[in-house]
């Protein structure tokens, strides 16, 4: 066999003998040849083959002469490698398509990118996928396909309106876990000093709207951004302006600083040893210092915040803040059964922080936070940790909990089989009373359209063709609860999206030990343990609720 190549095609000339050829053969031959990444021509090898047979049953029937014919035939050819492009639909994303070559030339790099700029992507190369597009092309087997990602848009940034950053990280949240002294040591009574600014000091800076960035599509086309707005301050006491700066916060007097909505306020500050009757309860406008305990039967009501440095036994601590208890919370159960009624109370605004607590009701917007363990409470919050963010091991033994979102803890429920009530509905539930609402002003719009129907259809046989004020009054009142049905259908299906959106983010977390007569609401499903699990996570899997291991 010969090869000769003429213009990128490769040739073979081979001499009809007795001897059989195949196409494995002449494949060989090609790559010891040095053509063996060309691209192999099927049909003519098939028309090679067919003609040699014919010819070799001639020699060998000895009606022709061994080599006496040649035969030549395009066998191969060389092709540089093809580029194609894909363009997302909204302009977004561009793939490139790369088939690897057939001993031509492969595509570089400059020119991919140049032939993208000729079909109009511009914006956005990745110079990382697009190297290693055309590395993996150039290395891989003739005649493969492969692609990559090479340019991408940029989302428009809308401009932030001012926002407000505090610089004191004690006035959006308090330590959430007790002072280690060592490694080995934590005192459950020391939460760290009690955060206090004096006048002059710095609390919080405006920063400025921003404009925003523009968005590119990968052809170029630009989106404009929305500038961020320009919010005014809401200064709350004890607060004002730095000298000739707007834009910073300082506090023109002693006391306790809290964050409020864009804004802060200092809390005039009322300290006391101890909350017993000696000390009468505890109203006070500002923020509440107790150094020592709240007994049995006290009160103690802050506008700000409350910081209690030891044990509380009293009736009610109240707190326009955060409540933060540096003991434990000791209540005492008065009525058992649906109406559970406890001694004590606890109730803030912001968020609950605590070392343990027992027969107590606990209520906050925001979250509670307890360090070892809660234990026949009843509890009305956003959500709750028993532990620390660090070490989640805090346990929880019985009790009632309404909330907004999770509850993680380390043990939930007792070997006892002590019940534990868990409802994640705070969210839905002003959902699905809405959702009820709804259907039934369905229900009545629909009722509604019934009778309007009958009545148009009497009216209608009643006339025979006939031209009616009345008739033509019921048509559109038909019309417009028609329009109202369809309106309140559309509002259900946004309010169903966004009870299914919620659902999918609940979740009671259990890193140590489930135990069973635990049950957990989500809306208007549930599951109970009926065993001892351990490390769990109780949440929504595939539309209902279910316990599965972490």
């Amino acid at each position: 066999m010969q090869f000769t190549e003429i213009d990128e095609t490769i040739t073979i000339t081979v001499s009809v003998s007795a001897d059989a050829i195949t196409a494995e053969q002449i494949q060989l031959a090609l790559r010891d040849a040095g053509f063996g990444r060309y691209l192999i021509l099927q049909a003519q090898l098939d028309n090679l083959l067919a003609e040699y047979q014919q010819l070799q049953q001639k020699v060998t029937a000895m009606t022709l002469a061994a080599n006496s014919k040649d035969l030549s035939y395009p066998i191969a050819q060389k092709r540089a490698a093809l580029l194609s492009f894909e363009i997302a639909e909204d302009k977004m994303k561009a793939v490139a398509f790369i088939t690897a070559a057939w001993g031509g030339n492969p595509i570089s790099a400059n020119a991919l990118v140049k032939a993208a700029q000729d079909i109009g992507i511009v914006f956005g190369f990745s110079k990382d996928n697009i190297v290693r597009l055309v590395q993996e092309a150039s290395r891989a087997e003739p005649g493969t396909r492969l692609k990559a990602d090479i340019a991408f848009g940029r989302e428009v940034q809308h401009g932030k309106s001012s926002h407000f950053e505090p610089l004191l990280p004690e006035m959006v949240a308090r330590r959430k876990q007790p002072l280690v002294d060592s490694e080995a040591k934590a005192d459950l009574r020391d939460f760290g000093a009690i955060p206090a600014v004096s006048a002059g000091d710095v609390l919080m800076r405006r920063l400025a709207p921003t404009l925003g960035e523009p968005g590119f599509t990968v052809t170029g086309e630009r989106t404009e951004p929305s500038p961020g707005a320009s919010i005014e301050w809401q200064l709350g006491s004890g607060v004002g302006f730095a000298v000739n700066d707007e834009n910073l916060l300082i506090a023109i007097q002693d006391g306790l600083p809290r964050a409020i909505e864009n804004g802060a306020t200092v809390d005039e500050v009322f300290t006391v040893s101890q909350v017993d009757l000696t000390s009468g309860h505890i109203v006070f406008k500002g923020s509440v210092v107790v150094t020592g305990n709240v007994i049995a039967g006290m009160k103690v009501i802050a506008g700000g915040n409350v910081f209690i440095k030891g044990v509380v036994e009293g009736s009610l601590i109240e707190a326009g803040g955060d409540i933060t208890i540096g003991g434990s919370i000791i209540g005492h159960q008065l009525a058992a059964g649906e109406e559970q009624e406890y001694s004590t109370r606890i109730k803030a605004q912001g968020d609950i922080f605590c070392n343990m607590a027992q027969y107590t009701e606990l209520e906050c917007k925001g979250n509670i936070y307890a360090t070892k363990y809660l234990m026949h409470c009843a509890v009305d919050a956003h959500s709750v940790l028993v532990g620390t963010e660090d070490k989640i091991n805090g346990k929880v033994v019985g009790g009632y909990f309404q909330l907004a979102q999770n509850l993680s803890c380390g043990q939930l429920g007792s070997p006892s089989n002590g019940v534990v009530v868990v409802k994640l509905n705070r969210q839905l539930n002003p959902i699905i009373e809405q959702q009820l609402l709804l259907r039934a002003q369905v229900t009545e719009a629909k009722a509604l359209m019934d009778e309007l129907k009958e009545q148009i259809d009497s009216q209608k046989k009643l006339l025979a063709g006939q031209a009616d004020p009345q008739l033509v009054m019921f048509e559109q009142e038909f019309i417009a609860q028609r329009q109202l049905g369809m309106k309140l259908l559309e509002e259900l299906r946004e309010l169903e999206a966004q009870r299914q959106q919620i659902l999918q983010t609940l979740e009671v977390k259990v890193t140590q030990q489930l135990f069973s007569a635990v049950e957990v609401h989500f809306a208007n499903e549930s599951v109970r343990s009926r065993r001892e699990y351990g490390p769990s996570s109780i949440k929504v899997l595939e539309g209902h609720p279910a316990i599965s291991p972490l």
